[in-house]
């Protein structure tokens, strides 16, 4: 299900989203916990989880004494509106001005802009 008015994300709740997807969309508190690679308080996380669930991120149901979170947005979606609110605030539109940015400030390699001049290809012929 996409969450059209879904919105950025904070660096925190982004970081438990990106828990609960890499574990297949479903998981509960204690492993999204174990996952995040930082010490985080229960309180602290039971927060967070609390905050996407009201957003839309997140559904919540009790399996025994365990919360268990099932994921409502699927990364891909959140990837691809985080990604062209990027490009439309940052860039005005222009993938050319981002990937410039990024060549710039020595973030792109060469390899990666022959991937991307083949994927634009593919993308090119594709199209026609």
């Amino acid at each position: 299900m996409e969450n059209k008015n879904m919105g950025r994300l904070p660096e925190s709740e982004l970081d438990v989203m990106l828990a609960v997807w890499r574990s297949g969309g479903e998981t509960s508190a204690p492993e999204i916990g174990a996952t995040l690679g930082r010490p985080l308080t229960a309180s602290a996380l039971h927060s967070y989880l609390k905050r996407l669930e009201d957003r839309g991120f997140l559904s919540c149901r009790k399996e025994g004494k365990v919360n268990v979170y099932t994921a409502l947005v699927s990364e891909r979606d959140y990837r691809r509106a985080e990604g062209g609110t990027v490009l439309e605030k940052l860039y005005d539109g222009s993938l050319k001005s981002f990937a410039a940015a990024l060549w710039d400030g020595g973030k792109l390699t060469a390899q990666e802009a022959a991937e991307l001049r083949d994927y634009l290809d593919e993308l090119t012929k594709e199209g026609s």
